[in-house]
């Protein structure tokens, strides 16, 4: 019998006004499963909202959705760069970081996950960098109604080449209704599941959930391997990220 740990389903709410608002989750509310990711945002803006902003011990990943306008960044590292709509810019703060983030042009819709993780304690005091990820080197795979995107990591036959400062599989899924996924999450990982739209069953060796439009749940904590099982009980669009908790990181 697997020793799967499921946490209980959260529901995003959203917050904000209208320059800026997000769906945001937080790290308290996973029964310890949710690391090494230690929050998100699902986050629309219109404007330039932060300013330029200091990071430091953990690292920022600015992603964006198929129907975003293009993202600047600038860093105290000197990059100077665009985040193209389906692409990823991963912020390794290490020992400090100050970027700035803000649309390219005005009068235009970013639409993103800013998703913030753990950097392991050995590690955490290097000098930054950062790793872009464009949407052209990002493997795509579509068959029988389910739509596969591997920003980072691997799953099943496909593997993102990018090398990126930790190992994250961060997948984005289109399933059409009564479709299904399957992904082997490896013994020890913890894995967010996050449905941005439709209704998703989810089968686990450790039981089996619904979810609706802007619940998250987080699974991991097994000392085997464990299959996840996604099926679309609606169209459904959903992230699903995982990580090894820095605890038992060799």
């Amino acid at each position: 019998m697997s020793d799967l740990k499921l946490s209980s389903i959260v529901k995003l709410a959203q917050t904000g006004n209208a320059s800026f608002s997000a769906f945001r989750a937080n790290r308290n509310n996973y029964a310890g499963l949710f690391t090494p990711l230690m929050g998100f945002d699902n986050f629309r803006l219109s404007s330039d909202v932060f300013g330029p902003h200091e990071h430091r011990h953990m690292s920022a990943l600015s992603y964006l959705f198929d129907d975003s306008a293009a993202y600047h960044n600038k860093d105290s590292m000197g990059s100077d760069l665009t985040i193209t709509p389906g692409s990823l810019l991963w912020t390794w703060a290490g020992s400090g970081v100050t970027h700035h983030e803000f649309p390219e042009k005005d009068n235009t819709s970013i639409h993103g996950l800013q998703l913030f993780l753990e950097i392991p304690a050995a590690t955490r005091n290097m000098p930054p960098k950062s790793v872009l990820i464009p949407v052209e080197k990002m493997p795509v795979k579509e068959t029988e109604g389910v739509h596969i995107k591997v920003v980072s990591g691997a799953t099943n036959d496909l593997v993102n080449p990018v090398k990126t400062p930790e190992d994250i599989t961060f997948l984005d899924l289109l399933i059409a209704r009564g479709k299904t996924f399957q992904h082997q999450l490896p013994a020890g990982w913890n894995g967010t599941i996050y449905l941005l739209s439709g209704k998703l069953a989810v089968d686990t060796p450790a039981g089996n959930i619904v979810m609706d439009a802007n619940d998250t749940i987080a699974v991991g904590a097994a000392t085997e391997n464990a299959k996840l099982s996604f099926r679309a009980e609606a169209d459904c669009q959903l992230l699903f990220i995982s990580g090894q908790p820095d605890h038992i990181k060799n």
